[in-house]
Protein backbone atom coordinates (compact mmCIF):
# COMPACT_ATOMS: atom_id res chain seq x y z
CA UNK A 1 0.00 0.00 0.00
CA UNK A 2 1.25 3.48 -0.85
CA UNK A 3 1.96 5.63 2.16
CA UNK A 4 -1.12 7.67 2.98
CA UNK A 5 -0.63 11.44 2.99
CA UNK A 6 -2.88 14.45 3.45
CA UNK A 7 -1.31 17.18 1.37
CA UNK A 8 -2.99 19.23 -1.34
CA UNK A 9 -6.69 18.79 -2.21
CA UNK A 10 -9.15 16.87 -0.05
CA UNK A 11 -8.41 13.15 -0.29
CA UNK A 12 -11.61 11.83 -1.82
CA UNK A 13 -10.19 8.29 -1.80
CA UNK A 14 -10.20 8.23 2.01
CA UNK A 15 -13.79 9.24 2.67
CA UNK A 16 -17.39 8.71 1.60
CA UNK A 17 -19.02 11.29 -0.67
CA UNK A 18 -20.64 12.80 2.42
CA UNK A 19 -17.26 12.95 4.16
CA UNK A 20 -15.43 14.32 1.14
CA UNK A 21 -17.86 17.22 0.74
CA UNK A 22 -17.81 17.86 4.49
CA UNK A 23 -14.01 17.95 4.54
CA UNK A 24 -14.08 20.72 1.94
CA UNK A 25 -16.73 22.54 3.94
CA UNK A 26 -14.62 22.28 7.11
CA UNK A 27 -11.64 23.77 5.29
CA UNK A 28 -13.79 26.69 4.17
CA UNK A 29 -14.42 27.73 7.80
CA UNK A 30 -10.85 27.09 8.95
CA UNK A 31 -11.24 23.65 10.55
CA UNK A 32 -8.65 21.06 9.39
CA UNK A 33 -10.32 17.81 8.44
CA UNK A 34 -7.45 15.66 9.70
CA UNK A 35 -8.19 16.90 13.24
CA UNK A 36 -11.99 17.04 13.06
CA UNK A 37 -12.50 13.83 11.06
CA UNK A 38 -9.21 11.96 11.01
CA UNK A 39 -8.97 11.58 14.79
CA UNK A 40 -12.36 9.87 15.03
CA UNK A 41 -12.00 6.10 14.86
CA UNK A 42 -15.43 5.17 16.10
CA UNK A 43 -18.40 2.95 15.37
CA UNK A 44 -21.87 2.96 16.85
CA UNK A 45 -24.70 0.65 15.75
CA UNK A 46 -28.35 0.23 16.67
CA UNK A 47 -31.01 -2.23 15.62
CA UNK A 48 -34.30 -0.84 14.38
CA UNK A 49 -36.26 -3.94 13.40
CA UNK A 50 -34.51 -5.52 10.42
CA UNK A 51 -32.57 -2.30 9.84
CA UNK A 52 -29.16 -1.69 11.39
CA UNK A 53 -28.13 1.95 11.66
CA UNK A 54 -24.48 2.99 11.70
CA UNK A 55 -22.90 6.01 13.40
CA UNK A 56 -19.34 6.78 12.31
CA UNK A 57 -18.49 9.79 14.52
CA UNK A 58 -18.49 10.28 18.27
CA UNK A 59 -18.47 14.06 17.71
CA UNK A 60 -20.69 15.59 15.02
CA UNK A 61 -18.73 16.87 12.03
CA UNK A 62 -20.49 20.21 12.43
CA UNK A 63 -18.90 20.38 15.88
CA UNK A 64 -20.37 20.42 19.38
CA UNK A 65 -19.52 23.97 20.41
CA UNK A 66 -16.35 23.11 22.33
CA UNK A 67 -13.82 23.46 19.51
CA UNK A 68 -16.13 24.69 16.79
CA UNK A 69 -19.74 24.77 15.72
CA UNK A 70 -21.16 25.08 12.20
CA UNK A 71 -24.82 25.94 11.76
CA UNK A 72 -25.52 23.93 8.62
CA UNK A 73 -28.99 24.08 7.11
CA UNK A 74 -30.68 22.30 4.23
CA UNK A 75 -32.33 24.58 1.71
CA UNK A 76 -34.57 23.78 -1.24
CA UNK A 77 -36.20 25.27 -4.31
CA UNK A 78 -39.16 24.32 -6.46
CA UNK A 79 -37.20 24.58 -9.72
CA UNK A 80 -33.52 24.45 -10.74
CA UNK A 81 -33.06 28.07 -11.77
CA UNK A 82 -34.06 29.34 -8.33
CA UNK A 83 -31.80 26.71 -6.73
CA UNK A 84 -28.87 27.81 -8.86
CA UNK A 85 -29.36 31.47 -8.06
CA UNK A 86 -29.57 30.76 -4.32
CA UNK A 87 -26.53 28.45 -4.34
CA UNK A 88 -24.57 31.05 -6.33
CA UNK A 89 -25.36 33.75 -3.79
CA UNK A 90 -24.34 31.52 -0.90
CA UNK A 91 -21.15 30.31 -2.57
CA UNK A 92 -20.17 33.91 -3.32
CA UNK A 93 -20.78 34.89 0.30
CA UNK A 94 -19.28 31.83 2.04
CA UNK A 95 -16.87 30.42 -0.51
CA UNK A 96 -18.68 27.10 -0.94
CA UNK A 97 -22.13 25.53 -1.05
CA UNK A 98 -22.76 21.82 -0.51
CA UNK A 99 -24.96 20.34 -3.24
CA UNK A 100 -27.03 17.39 -2.04
CA UNK A 101 -27.55 15.81 -5.44
CA UNK A 102 -28.35 12.36 -6.79
CA UNK A 103 -25.77 10.12 -8.44
CA UNK A 104 -28.07 9.10 -11.32
CA UNK A 105 -28.63 12.74 -12.23
CA UNK A 106 -24.91 13.65 -12.46
CA UNK A 107 -23.22 12.98 -15.79
CA UNK A 108 -19.83 12.23 -14.25
CA UNK A 109 -21.40 9.48 -12.12
CA UNK A 110 -24.68 8.38 -13.70
CA UNK A 111 -23.02 7.70 -17.04
CA UNK A 112 -20.90 5.07 -15.30
CA UNK A 113 -23.93 3.02 -14.36
CA UNK A 114 -23.48 3.16 -10.58
CA UNK A 115 -26.42 2.59 -8.24
CA UNK A 116 -28.70 5.55 -7.61
CA UNK A 117 -27.89 7.21 -4.28
CA UNK A 118 -27.66 10.64 -2.68
CA UNK A 119 -24.39 12.31 -3.64
CA UNK A 120 -22.88 15.40 -2.03
CA UNK A 121 -20.27 17.70 -3.56
CA UNK A 122 -19.21 21.36 -3.48
CA UNK A 123 -19.62 24.32 -5.77
CA UNK A 124 -17.28 27.28 -5.51
CA UNK A 125 -17.10 30.65 -7.30
CA UNK A 126 -14.52 30.62 -10.08
CA UNK A 127 -11.62 33.01 -9.62
CA UNK A 128 -11.55 34.08 -13.26
CA UNK A 129 -8.35 32.16 -14.05
CA UNK A 130 -7.84 28.42 -14.42
CA UNK A 131 -11.15 27.70 -12.69
CA UNK A 132 -13.08 29.23 -15.57
CA UNK A 133 -14.22 32.73 -16.50
CA UNK A 134 -15.61 35.08 -13.90
CA UNK A 135 -19.30 34.42 -13.28
CA UNK A 136 -19.00 30.67 -13.56
CA UNK A 137 -18.80 28.20 -10.70
CA UNK A 138 -16.40 25.36 -10.08
CA UNK A 139 -17.90 21.96 -9.32
CA UNK A 140 -15.54 20.30 -6.83
CA UNK A 141 -16.13 16.56 -6.37
CA UNK A 142 -12.85 14.79 -5.52
CA UNK A 143 -14.64 11.70 -4.20
CA UNK A 144 -13.27 8.60 -5.95
CA UNK A 145 -14.28 4.96 -5.74
CA UNK A 146 -14.62 1.71 -7.63
CA UNK A 147 -18.17 0.43 -7.98
CA UNK A 148 -19.44 -3.12 -7.65
CA UNK A 149 -18.91 -3.76 -11.37
CA UNK A 150 -15.23 -2.81 -11.13
CA UNK A 151 -15.61 0.60 -12.79
CA UNK A 152 -13.40 3.34 -11.36
CA UNK A 153 -14.99 6.72 -10.74
CA UNK A 154 -12.24 9.37 -10.62
CA UNK A 155 -14.24 12.30 -9.30
CA UNK A 156 -14.86 15.51 -11.17
CA UNK A 157 -13.81 19.15 -11.21
CA UNK A 158 -14.93 21.62 -13.82
CA UNK A 159 -16.64 24.94 -14.49
CA UNK A 160 -20.39 25.38 -14.72
CA UNK A 161 -22.33 28.54 -15.59
CA UNK A 162 -24.29 29.99 -12.70
CA UNK A 163 -27.47 29.22 -14.65
CA UNK A 164 -26.53 25.53 -14.82
CA UNK A 165 -25.53 24.63 -11.27
CA UNK A 166 -29.13 24.45 -10.06
CA UNK A 167 -29.86 21.45 -12.25
CA UNK A 168 -27.18 19.50 -10.32
CA UNK A 169 -29.13 19.84 -7.08
CA UNK A 170 -31.96 17.43 -7.92
CA UNK A 171 -32.39 15.54 -4.66
CA UNK A 172 -35.08 12.84 -4.72
CA UNK A 173 -35.66 10.82 -1.54
CA UNK A 174 -33.11 8.06 -0.87
CA UNK A 175 -33.99 4.61 -2.15
CA UNK A 176 -34.72 2.34 0.79
CA UNK A 177 -34.18 2.52 4.54
CA UNK A 178 -30.42 1.86 4.37
CA UNK A 179 -29.77 4.92 2.19
CA UNK A 180 -32.14 6.99 4.31
CA UNK A 181 -30.28 6.03 7.48
CA UNK A 182 -26.88 6.63 5.86
CA UNK A 183 -27.85 10.18 4.93
CA UNK A 184 -29.60 10.82 8.26
CA UNK A 185 -26.47 10.10 10.32
CA UNK A 186 -23.81 11.17 7.78
CA UNK A 187 -22.57 14.07 9.88
CA UNK A 188 -22.74 12.33 13.24
CA UNK A 189 -25.94 14.08 14.31
CA UNK A 190 -29.51 13.32 13.29
CA UNK A 191 -30.62 15.10 10.12
CA UNK A 192 -33.91 13.90 8.70
CA UNK A 193 -35.14 15.51 5.52
CA UNK A 194 -37.44 18.46 6.28
CA UNK A 195 -41.19 18.27 5.78
CA UNK A 196 -40.97 20.58 2.75
CA UNK A 197 -38.48 18.28 0.98
CA UNK A 198 -40.88 16.70 -1.56
CA UNK A 199 -42.18 20.08 -2.67
CA UNK A 200 -38.72 21.62 -3.08
CA UNK A 201 -36.63 18.80 -4.58
CA UNK A 202 -33.61 20.88 -5.71
CA UNK A 203 -31.61 21.00 -2.50
CA UNK A 204 -28.30 22.09 -0.99
CA UNK A 205 -26.68 22.89 2.38
CA UNK A 206 -25.79 26.37 3.57
CA UNK A 207 -23.56 27.56 6.40
CA UNK A 208 -25.80 29.91 8.37
CA UNK A 209 -23.04 30.61 10.88
CA UNK A 210 -19.75 29.24 12.18
CA UNK A 211 -17.80 29.66 15.41
CA UNK A 212 -14.26 28.28 15.69
CA UNK A 213 -12.39 28.38 19.00
CA UNK A 214 -8.87 29.77 19.14
CA UNK A 215 -7.31 26.36 19.74
CA UNK A 216 -4.01 25.20 18.32
CA UNK A 217 -3.54 21.88 16.57
CA UNK A 218 -2.16 20.25 19.73
CA UNK A 219 -5.15 21.22 21.89
CA UNK A 220 -7.68 20.37 19.16
CA UNK A 221 -6.15 17.02 18.30
CA UNK A 222 -5.57 15.97 21.89
CA UNK A 223 -9.20 16.52 22.86
CA UNK A 224 -10.47 14.63 19.82
CA UNK A 225 -8.07 11.72 20.39
CA UNK A 226 -9.09 11.45 24.05
CA UNK A 227 -12.71 11.27 22.94
CA UNK A 228 -11.77 8.43 20.59
CA UNK A 229 -10.04 6.55 23.42
CA UNK A 230 -13.14 6.96 25.60
CA UNK A 231 -15.43 5.90 22.74
CA UNK A 232 -18.43 7.84 24.01
CA UNK A 233 -20.93 9.82 21.93
CA UNK A 234 -20.58 13.48 22.86
CA UNK A 235 -24.00 14.73 21.76
CA UNK A 236 -26.60 13.66 24.35
CA UNK A 237 -29.42 13.87 21.80
CA UNK A 238 -27.57 11.41 19.57
CA UNK A 239 -26.63 9.15 22.48
CA UNK A 240 -30.28 8.98 23.52
CA UNK A 241 -31.02 6.86 20.45
CA UNK A 242 -29.47 3.85 22.17
CA UNK A 243 -26.29 3.09 20.24
CA UNK A 244 -24.02 0.15 21.00
CA UNK A 245 -20.40 1.37 20.85
CA UNK A 246 -16.92 -0.09 21.27
CA UNK A 247 -16.84 -3.90 21.66
CA UNK A 248 -20.62 -3.94 22.14
CA UNK A 249 -21.09 -2.58 18.62
CA UNK A 250 -19.27 -5.56 17.16
CA UNK A 251 -21.28 -7.97 19.31
CA UNK A 252 -24.50 -6.52 17.88
CA UNK A 253 -23.12 -6.69 14.35
CA UNK A 254 -21.95 -10.30 14.76
CA UNK A 255 -25.34 -11.45 16.06
CA UNK A 256 -27.13 -9.62 13.26
CA UNK A 257 -24.79 -10.94 10.55
CA UNK A 258 -24.97 -14.51 11.83
CA UNK A 259 -28.78 -14.50 11.89
CA UNK A 260 -29.00 -13.04 8.37
CA UNK A 261 -25.90 -14.48 6.74
CA UNK A 262 -27.85 -16.05 3.87
CA UNK A 263 -30.38 -13.23 3.42
CA UNK A 264 -29.85 -10.75 0.61
CA UNK A 265 -31.34 -7.92 2.70
CA UNK A 266 -28.37 -8.15 5.07
CA UNK A 267 -25.97 -7.11 2.32
CA UNK A 268 -27.87 -3.93 1.56
CA UNK A 269 -25.72 -2.66 4.43
CA UNK A 270 -22.38 -3.50 2.81
CA UNK A 271 -21.80 0.17 1.98
CA UNK A 272 -22.00 1.02 5.68
CA UNK A 273 -19.04 -1.29 6.31
CA UNK A 274 -17.30 0.27 3.31
CA UNK A 275 -17.70 3.74 4.88
CA UNK A 276 -16.20 2.46 8.13
CA UNK A 277 -13.25 1.03 6.22
CA UNK A 278 -12.69 4.34 4.44
CA UNK A 279 -12.81 6.21 7.71
CA UNK A 280 -10.03 3.97 9.05
CA UNK A 281 -7.90 4.94 6.04
CA UNK A 282 -8.57 8.58 6.84
CA UNK A 283 -7.50 8.03 10.46
CA UNK A 284 -4.32 6.26 9.35
CA UNK A 285 -3.40 9.17 7.08
CA UNK A 286 -4.34 11.84 9.60
CA UNK A 287 -2.34 10.40 12.50
CA UNK A 288 0.73 10.46 10.27
CA UNK A 289 0.16 14.10 9.26
CA UNK A 290 2.21 17.12 10.40
CA UNK A 291 -0.75 18.54 12.32
CA UNK A 292 -1.15 15.39 14.40
CA UNK A 293 2.60 15.37 15.05
CA UNK A 294 1.96 18.54 17.07
CA UNK A 295 -0.37 16.54 19.30
CA UNK A 296 2.12 13.78 20.03
CA UNK A 297 5.10 12.33 18.19
CA UNK A 298 3.75 8.89 19.03
CA UNK A 299 0.69 9.33 16.85
CA UNK A 300 2.70 8.67 13.70
CA UNK A 301 3.42 5.13 14.86
CA UNK A 302 -0.25 4.60 15.73
CA UNK A 303 -1.17 5.79 12.24
CA UNK A 304 1.36 3.47 10.62
CA UNK A 305 0.00 0.52 12.64
CA UNK A 306 -3.53 1.45 11.60
CA UNK A 307 -2.48 1.58 7.96
CA UNK A 308 -0.64 -1.75 7.99
CA UNK A 309 -2.87 -3.81 10.32
CA UNK A 310 -6.35 -2.38 10.84
CA UNK A 311 -7.09 -0.98 7.36
CA UNK A 312 -6.32 -4.29 5.57
CA UNK A 313 -8.58 -6.14 8.01
CA UNK A 314 -11.49 -3.82 7.23
CA UNK A 315 -10.74 -4.02 3.51
CA UNK A 316 -10.87 -7.81 3.65
CA UNK A 317 -14.20 -7.70 5.51
CA UNK A 318 -15.74 -5.40 2.89
CA UNK A 319 -14.46 -7.65 0.11
CA UNK A 320 -16.03 -10.72 1.73
CA UNK A 321 -19.36 -8.94 2.21
CA UNK A 322 -19.33 -7.99 -1.47
CA UNK A 323 -18.51 -11.61 -2.41
CA UNK A 324 -21.35 -12.91 -0.23
CA UNK A 325 -23.84 -10.49 -1.78
CA UNK A 326 -22.92 -11.73 -5.26
CA UNK A 327 -23.00 -15.36 -4.14
CA UNK A 328 -26.51 -15.09 -2.69
CA UNK A 329 -27.73 -13.32 -5.84
CA UNK A 330 -26.43 -16.30 -7.85
CA UNK A 331 -27.99 -18.88 -5.55
CA UNK A 332 -24.74 -19.87 -3.84
CA UNK A 333 -23.88 -20.17 -0.17
CA UNK A 334 -22.11 -17.19 1.49
CA UNK A 335 -18.76 -17.44 3.22
CA UNK A 336 -19.24 -17.73 7.01
CA UNK A 337 -15.67 -16.49 7.55
CA UNK A 338 -17.04 -12.95 7.62
CA UNK A 339 -17.97 -13.54 11.26
CA UNK A 340 -14.37 -14.40 12.17
CA UNK A 341 -13.22 -11.32 10.25
CA UNK A 342 -15.56 -9.19 12.34
CA UNK A 343 -14.27 -10.66 15.61
CA UNK A 344 -10.70 -9.98 14.51
CA UNK A 345 -11.56 -6.35 13.74
CA UNK A 346 -13.22 -5.94 17.15
CA UNK A 347 -9.97 -7.04 18.81
CA UNK A 348 -7.88 -4.77 16.59
CA UNK A 349 -10.07 -1.75 17.33
CA UNK A 350 -9.58 -2.32 21.07
CA UNK A 351 -5.83 -2.53 20.48
CA UNK A 352 -6.01 0.69 18.49
CA UNK A 353 -7.58 2.55 21.42
CA UNK A 354 -4.92 1.17 23.75
CA UNK A 355 -2.15 2.31 21.41
CA UNK A 356 -3.74 5.70 21.01
CA UNK A 357 -4.03 6.14 24.79
CA UNK A 358 -0.36 5.21 25.22
CA UNK A 359 0.69 7.70 22.53
CA UNK A 360 -1.12 10.55 24.27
Amino acid sequence: MDRLTLTGPVRGDLLSCYGTATAGLLRSVGVPEELAMGTQLFLGVRRAGSLVEFLHHHTPLVGDGVLYRIDLRRRGATEPRAAGEAMARHAEARGVAVVTGCSAHLDWIGAGGSDTAPHWFLVRPSDGSSDGPSGTFQVDDPFTWTDGAGRHHPGFAGPFPSTGIGSLAWSPPPLGPQQTSRERWALGDRRDRPSWSDGRPWQWLEVAGAEVADAGAAEFGRLMCHRTVQGRITDPEVAAHGWATGPDAFTVLAEWLESGLSESATYAHKNDFWVAARNRKMVAASLQSPRCAKVSAGLEQVGAWTESILVPAWTALVRTLHYNALSIARGRRPRPGVLADLRTIAELESRFRERLADAL
